[in-house]
């Protein structure tokens, strides 16, 4: 009986010590994990900016310039998710360059009481797939307008994801907002 009980205490001590010790491994990944790099999240948002106002003051040629010549494009609308160039991005922006005066970007996620950041990047969760990069920049906001036709104010709640590459160049842009709700705001009788 003393040998069983002996034996079930330096079992429970080991089973204790290994938790202890895979406890104490898993504090030092945490810690270990690389800092996230500021400065190259801060050039990227600096790039996307710049596209925005470019956006906002009509001038294609300046967003042209930021394209990378081979991106990649997924528009709001839904189209089988087929991916676009560089050509049909700067095609719609004409479009709304046509089509719209007075655009304007309002960065941020609107709350009851206050805007939030608009931009971010990283992710905590899922732990698996956690990483303190900047390679994916999440982009929140509102868009603005006046409909050059109708003159009617419309506007449309934003959401975008983007890729620069080390050139300052964006290579992949994938845009979320509801293009529909648009034509209906345009619409909508008075």
């Amino acid at each position: 009986m003393k040998k069983q009980l002996f034996s079930l205490i330096v079992l429970a001590l080991l089973v204790l010590a290994g938790c202890k010790e895979a406890a104490t491994m898993e504090e030092t990944e945490t810690t270990e994990q690389a800092a996230p790099d500021t400065a190259d999240y801060d050039k990227k948002v600096a790039v996307i900016r710049a596209f925005f106002k470019a956006h906002c003051d009509e001038d294609l040629e300046a967003q042209s310039a930021i394209l990378s010549d081979t991106m990649k494009w997924s528009p709001p609308d839904y189209n089988g998710n087929k991916w676009l160039g560089k050509e049909e991005l700067l095609a719609a922006l004409k479009g709304y360059h046509d089509g719209f005066e007075n655009i304007k970007y309002h960065e941020g996620i609107v709350m009851p009481d206050s805007t939030a950041n608009g931009f971010w990047s990283g992710s905590v969760f899922p732990g698996s797939n956690a990483t303190a990069s900047a390679g994916v920049i999440r982009v929140y906001g509102t868009w603005t307008a006046t409909h050059s036709e109708s003159g009617k104010e419309i506007g449309v709640k934003f959401f975008n994801l983007s890729s620069i590459n080390e050139d300052g160049k964006i290579v992949q842009s994938s845009d979320y907002f509801d293009v529909n709700g648009l034509a209906a705001q345009i619409a909508a009788e008075e």
